[in-house]
């Protein structure tokens, strides 16, 4: 259910990011420079967002790294879900996650190192339920998306399998609320859509190929 655009004068703006002086530093700037946008909500957390989902503004700030195994697609989704409109900003410029925020429902895609102006211009755009497209973003959506796609279990089973959320395929079936033999199904389905070859891939493997395809973050800590 979307409430847009706006109806009201003032556009309220929730933001999510885990780094404090950057969320207290976005959060002034906007009060002090952007008229008509007043921010009612800081989230340090995804765990603080999902929380908080049926109480959100009008448009959401949303970083890429949190710190947590929830897939990207899957935050966007649930916050769109609940009503507010996304706006993507990160220091994650890869052509393949930008498209995987954007395919999710964000209405705009902002590297850290775009000026707050830009954010302002975004979240104002967004308020009416109108993308921004910056320059990285024209680029990375006029890219052929090619290989494979999942499904949304499937890049669930993956993320919590691959993503560092579980070791084994029991801690992913727990966590998820399935089977063993659900995730071993899901994760044969995305190994016969990622082989090239004869010889089987390793877990390794299939990560870097979903990191290589945008179904994965990079971790940043590696």
């Amino acid at each position: 259910m979307l409430r847009y655009p706006v109806s009201q004068p003032t556009i309220e703006v929730d933001i999510v990011e885990d780094h404090a002086v950057l969320r207290e530093g976005l959060a002034q700037w906007l009060q002090a420079n952007a008229p008509g946008i007043r921010v009612v909500g800081r989230f340090g957390s995804w765990a603080e967002t999902a929380a908080n989902l049926r109480a959100l503004s009008d448009v959401v700030v949303l970083d890429v790294l949190l710190g947590d195994q929830v897939p990207l697609r899957a935050k966007i989704q649930a916050i769109a879900s609940a009503g507010p409109q996304v706006v993507v900003c990160s220091s994650v410029v890869d052509p393949a996650v930008i498209r995987q925020a954007i395919s999710a429902g964000a209405l705009a895609y902002i590297p850290k190192t775009a000026s707050a102006g830009v954010v302002e211009a975004a979240l104002r755009q967004a308020a009416k339920g109108l993308p921004y497209i910056t320059e990285e973003v024209a680029v990375a959506m006029e890219a052929e998306q090619a290989g494979p796609q999942l499904s949304a279990r499937e890049h669930q089973v993956v993320s919590v399998y691959l993503g560092g959320a579980a070791e084994t395929l029991a801690e992913t079936a727990h966590i998820l609320g399935i089977s063993v033999d659900g995730v071993k199904k899901h994760l044969a389905a995305v190994r016969r859509k990622f082989q090239d070859g004869s010889e089987p891939l390793t877990r390794l493997a299939l990560r870097e190929r979903l990191v290589s395809g945008g179904w994965l973050l990079e971790d940043p800590d590696a």
